[in-house]
């Protein structure tokens, strides 16, 4: 086998697919960490979780979920960046699991400062409700960026479908 079949047996991806997913795993950290800063550290900084407890317990483990979880995710991003330039298999499901997971938690927050409205401000409940729609918005755009080029670019199929 000569040196050109060796080269063209390597799948590769478009630089564009490599640049496009740099910008938003660099991107999508800072989003996660906005969010948590504003919403959930907010409620352990302020002396506010204690409270919590007191009007609903499901509301109370949700937001100690998401600090858990959010960090997790931030860590993972950044893990995405490494995999994506090892062309690791596993790339695929970890962007995809990981948008998943933080969408979910978005939208359980969407839900649960609803059901807490009566307990709030409706400007207080708006100006949070405005914040979690902004970062659902954020992620469906990163998903609709991202996401397509695994299931129609050939290249990428043929990059993660092979066996590490």
């Amino acid at each position: 086998m000569n040196e050109t079949q060796v080269n063209n047996s390597k799948p590769k991806w478009p630089v564009s697919f490599m640049i496009i997913s740099v910008i938003v795993f660099l991107f999508f950290p800072i989003n996660i960490l906005g969010y948590y800063k504003r919403q959930v550290l907010t409620f352990f900084t302020g002396g506010n979780f204690s409270m919590m407890f007191d009007v609903s317990i499901p509301w109370a483990i949700l937001v100690l979920l998401d600090a858990i979880i959010m960090p997790v995710l931030m860590i993972v991003s950044v893990l995405c960046i490494v995999l994506l330039f090892m062309k690791h298999k596993w790339f695929p499901v970890v962007v995809k699991g990981m948008f998943i997971v933080y969408l979910s938690l978005l939208v359980l927050d969407l839900l649960a400062n609803n059901f807490l409205s009566s307990y709030a401000i409706e400007e207080y409940k708006n100006a949070i409700n405005s914040d979690i729609y902004r970062n659902i918005f954020r992620t469906i755009l990163y998903c609709a960026i991202t996401l397509p080029f695994f299931y129609y670019s050939t290249n990428i199929m043929k990059t993660y479908a092979r066996v590490s």
